[in-house]
C-alpha cells in the first residue's frame, strides 16, 4: 500500500482487515524499515527523509515492538557492531571458534532483548519471535562459515569442519517450526542453507543423473520432508533460476515427486518460462527508455552492434564496485561495434544524474539510460531482473548470447566473451 505526503509532510495509511500479528515494510527513497503490526495499534511515528533508518522513531500504541525494531536496526549497522558480530570474523576463524564467537554474540542479544522487554513492556508474541529471529541469524551464521573461507585456508586445513558440526541444525528442529515460515530471519536461514549446503563443491547446482536424488535426501536429513524443506528446496531453485539464469529442467522431476507445497510448484513453473523466454539464443525483448537528455532509445535501435547490457543503481555497492572496470572494459574496445548499455534502475532519476554528472566518465560507446521504478520499470521486467548488478550479452542480431555473462571485472572472461560475440 502507498500514503501520499501531505504538503507538511504527514500522511495517514490505515490497514484494514488485519487480522494478526504481521511483519510489514515502511519504505521511502529507497531506505526501508521492518515493522511489527498488531490489530488494534495505533502508530504515529516520524524521521527525517533524509535518514529513514536513523531518526525513525514510534509513539503510540504498538510503539514499544517498533522503537525495539529499529533500536537493533540501527546499532546492528554501526561499524563497531558490524565489526564485532561473528560473520565479519568468520573468514579468519577455526570453526570451533567461530562457532564459540557466535554462540557469544547469540546470548549477547538475546539479553539485551530481555533487558529492552523488562523497561518497555513488549508483546509476548513479539519477544518469541525476535528470539526466533536472533536464533535463525545464528543458525545462517554457522552455515556460512565454509562459504567464507578463502582457496588457501582450505588448502591448508584451517576451515577443517568438526564431524558433528551441522548438529545444530537437527537441534533447532526446522522441521516443527512451519508456523514460522513468513518471518523474514527464517526465510533467510532458509536460502542460506539452500546455497550453502545444497550447491556442489564448486558452489554451483548440482550435476549428474541422480542430482536431483542426492538434493533432496541431503535436504530431508536435515530438515526433514515436510513444509520447511520444501520451501527450502523450492528458494534454492528459484534462486538458481532467477538471480544466476541456471537451468533446472534436469532437476524438475525430482522437485515434482517429492514437493508438497503448491505455491513454491507454482512460483518456480513461473520463474522456469521466464527463464526460458530469456535462455541463450532466444530474441532479447526490446524496451525504450529516456536518456539524461531526455532522448527515447529503444534496445532495438541498436541492433547491428553487439550490446553489453548492465542493469544497475547508484545505490547498489557491487554495481558502483565494476565501475572502474567497465570504464576500463569501454577503453579498451573504444571504436569497435561495441555499445555498453547502463540501465539505472534508481527510483530518483535525480540520483541517477547526479552520479552521471559527478562520477561516470562518458565515453562514446556507453549509453546510459534510467528505468524508474527500481525493479518495476519497463526494461527490469523484460529482463525479469531480480537483483543488482545483472549483465547481459547481446548479439548484432538482436538475440541473447549469454544472460549471465562474465562481469567487467573479470578480465580475461569478459575480454574473450565481448571477442567471440564481435566474430562474424
Amino acid at each position: 500500500m502507498a500514503a501520499r505526503l501531505s504538503p507538511t509532510g504527514d500522511f495517514r495509511l490505515v490497514l484494514p482487515q488485519l487480522a494478526a500479528p504481521t511483519e510489514a515494510r515502511l519504505g521511502y527513497n529507497n531506505e526501508y524499515a521492518t515493522l511489527y503490526l498488531t490489530p488494534g495499534d495505533d502508530l504515529r511515528l516520524s524521521f527525517d527523509p533524509a535518514r529513514l533508518n536513523q531518526t525513525l522513531a514510534f509513539a503510540g500504541r504498538g510503539a514499544n515492538a517498533n522503537n525495539y525494531l529499529t533500536q537493533s536496526s540501527l546499532v546492528a549497522s554501526l561499524d563497531d557492531e558490524a565489526r564485532r558480530a561473528p560473520d565479519a570474523q568468520a573468514a579468519h576463524l577455526s570453526a570451533a571458534a567461530l562457532r564459540g564467537a557466535a554462540d557469544t554474540y547469540r546470548q549477547q542479544r538475546l539479553t539485551a532483548l530481555t533487558a529492552y522487554a523488562a523497561r518497555r513492556p513488549l508483546p509476548p508474541a513479539f519477544v518469541r519471535q525476535q528470539q526466533q529471529a536472533i536464533t535463525y541469524e545464528w543458525a545462517s551464521t554457522l552455515l556460512s562459515y565454509s562459504s567464507r573461507q578463502s582457496a588457501e585456508r582450505r588448502r591448508d586445513g584451517y576451515a577443517t569442519l568438526p564431524v558433528n558440526y551441522y548438529d545444530f541444525l537437527r537441534e533447532l528442529q526446522l522441521d516443527r517450526q512451519d508456523s514460522a515460515l513468513t518471518q523474514n530471519a527464517f526465510q533467510s536461514l532458509l536460502m542460506t542453507y539452500g546455497f550453502t549446503q545444497l550447491n556442489d563443491e564448486a558452489g554451483n547446482l548440482p550435476a549428474g543423473p541422480d542430482a536431483g536424488r542426492r538434493l533432496y535426501q541431503r535436504a530431508t536429513d536435515a530438515l526433514g520432508d515436510g513444509r520447511v524443506r520444501d520451501v527450502a528446496v523450492g528458494q534454492y531453485l528459484m534462486g538458481k533460476v532467477e538471480s544466476e539464469h541456471t537451468d533446472i529442467r534436469a532437476l524438475l522431476p525430482d522437485f515434482q515427486a517429492h514437493n508438497h507445497d503448491s505455491t513454491i510448484a507454482r512460483d518456480l513453473r513461473r520463474a522456469v518460462r521466464a527463464h526460458l523466454a530469456l535462455a541463450n539464443g532466444q530474441p532479447a525483448p526490446d524496451f525504450t527508455l529516456t536518456d539524461a537528455s531526455g532522448k527515447k532509445v529503444a534496445l532495438s535501435e541498436l541492433r547491428g552492434k553487439v550490446v553489453y547490457l548492465d542493469f544497475w543503481a547508484t545505490w547498489c555497492g557491487p554495481c558502483l564496485a565494476e565501475m572502474p572496470a567497465s570504464l576500463e572494459l569501454r577503453r579498451k574496445f573504444a571504436g569497435r561495434d561495441i555499445v555498453f548499455l547502463y540501465v539505472s534502475l534508481d527510483a530518483r532519476a535525480a540520483d541517477w544524474q547526479k552520479y552521471l554528472t559527478t562520477k561516470m566518465v562518458a565515453t562514446p560507446n556507453a549509453v546510459e539510460l534510467h528505468d524508474g521504478g527500481a525493479f518495476d520499470g519497463p526494461a527490469a521486467r523484460a529482463f525479469n531482473v531480480q537483483s543488482i548488478p545483472s549483465y547481459w550479452l547481446i548479439g548484432r542480431d538482436g538475440r541473447l548470447i549469454s544472460n549471465n555473462p562474465p562481469r567487467p571485472s573479470t578480465s580475461p572472461a569478459i575480454d574473450n566473451a565481448l571477442e567471440q560475440a564481435l566474430k562474424p
